[in-house]
């Protein structure tokens, strides 16, 4: 029979048992719960800020979006997209203002300046593609989006500048269109020169060879500063270069247009671009225009209502170079910012896959821009339209992905202006514009 000394140690032994059972179930049921956790997929909500894109039926520009998030939830239960709709007269300077102040959304068009990228705030992407998903893009979509050797953005679509001609003016003065629409600078100018004249027969030009506008953001006048050869940058981004002698030649082209050849309306480099193209396209008073792939829709549904009028589309003059040199953002993308919960990450990455994946981009032949990947294959092969626009991506240079274009592009948008109004000379300009801009890269 136990003593009640041990029963009392008897007791203590079964209780100390008792609690290390316990504990190892525990232990096991809390791992247990933690590997249920990490397989389970992640829920939550993304928030993606966009621009308008292409319209419907029913004028909605954020149609393309809001239908591709709303097929991923429905695959992605538990998985909402929130979108916020933004503008573009105030949506970069939202989305640089939501970065300083810490309150950013998850998904964003590649519209960044690159200072952020720089300072982190971005996630870089190539490890979510494969090689040969890699191989698939066109370079010069991803180079669009690389900065010091690493990628930063979903490549979706891609577009240029072209000229556009309204046809009825050149028939009506008799001017042949550039055959394959391809002309020298010399050629452009006679023919301009031609297209300029006093329709009504009051003593006043009415109808101009070519107009356009200088904006921030907007680089339609640039195929002809860069005619010559110049690039605003050093392919490494460490040097100034618009004020090299190709640069001075390329502006001075622009500005005898207005002042020389007087080939443009006295609203040249004061209209905004309503007002540009509203003298193009609505009052057909010009007969040359640069735009985006985006206005071969807009003239066809004009032609279609028995509002326009015959159009055409050619290349950039050729200058000194010997063939276009256009400068555009070329691409339309996606930027992923900075994720601290991984599997969000993973589901973010999964939405932005899916609106980049090829079977995604031949659908953009509805929205008249082009794919970003080569396996999506030609979407206008009879489309003589967009295929002359297509050529022109082989001659287009995207914009500088500097961390501070935000600051430099104003000032170059400016001088470019003060020469175009007469106010400075061009070399002075670009070189007032270098001073500025190399104290700002000390």
């Amino acid at each position: 029979m136990l003593t009640r000394k041990a029963m009392a140690i008897f007791l203590v032994i079964m209780i100390v048992f008792s609690l290390y059972i316990t504990s190892c179930n525990n232990k096991n049921g809390v791992g247990q719960q933690r590997e249920d956790t990490e397989k389970r997929e992640w829920q939550g909500i993304i928030t993606i800020w966009d621009f308008p894109r292409w319209p419907d039926e029913k004028g909605n520009r954020f149609h393309w979006i809001q239908e591709k998030i709303k097929e991923f939830e429905k695959e992605n239960p538990g998985i909402f997209i929130e979108l916020r709709k933004l503008d573009w007269e105030n949506g970069v300077f939202e989305l640089n203002a939501a970065l300083s102040s810490q309150t950013y959304p998850d998904i964003v068009p590649n519209a960044l300046n690159y200072i952020y990228v720089q300072q982190g705030y971005v996630e870089p992407v190539e490890e979510y593609f494969s090689k040969e998903e890699l191989r698939d893009f066109y370079k010069s979509a991803l180079d669009a989006l690389t900065y010091d050797k690493r990628i930063w953005g979903f490549p979706v679509f891609m577009t240029t500048y072209a000229m556009f001609l309204n046809l009825d003016i050149f028939r009506e003065r008799n001017v042949e269109p550039p055959q394959d629409g391809i002309w020298t600078w010399d050629e452009f100018v006679t023919k301009l020169k031609k297209l300029t004249f006093d329709r009504d027969g009051d003593g006043k030009t009415d109808v101009y060879g070519f107009h356009s506008f200088i904006k921030e953001g907007y680089y339609n006048l640039w195929g002809i500063i860069t005619s010559d050869g110049a690039l605003p940058f050093s392919d490494d981004l460490t040097q100034f270069t618009l004020h090299y002698p190709e640069g001075v030649s390329g502006l001075e082209k622009l500005v005898d247009l207005v002042n020389k050849h007087k080939v443009t309306p006295p609203e040249f480099g004061k209209d905004g671009p309503n007002e540009a193209w509203g003298a193009f396209a609505e009052n057909k008073k010009i007969a040359v225009y640069p735009a985006g792939s985006w206005a071969v829709k807009v003239l066809a549904d004009k032609q279609k209502e028995g509002k326009g009028f015959n159009f055409g589309i050619a290349g950039y003059p050729v200058g000194k170079l010997g063939m276009p040199n256009i400068i555009h953002p070329c691409v339309g993308g996606y930027m992923l910012l900075k994720q601290e919960n991984e599997k969000k990450r993973e589901a973010c990455v999964k939405f932005l896959k899916r609106i980049t994946s090829p079977e995604e981009q031949k659908r953009f032949k509805d929205y008249g821009v082009f794919p970003a990947r080569k396996s999506a294959g030609n979407l206008y092969i009879d489309n003589p339209y967009f295929t002359r626009i297509q050529e022109m991506l082989g001659f287009t240079t995207p914009v500088p992905n500097h961390p501070l274009w935000h600051k430099i592009e104003p000032i170059l948008q400016r001088e470019i202006r003060k020469a175009v109004l007469g106010e400075k000379a061009a070399k002075q300009a670009l070189e007032d514009a270098k001073v500025e801009i190399e104290m700002l890269l000390e």
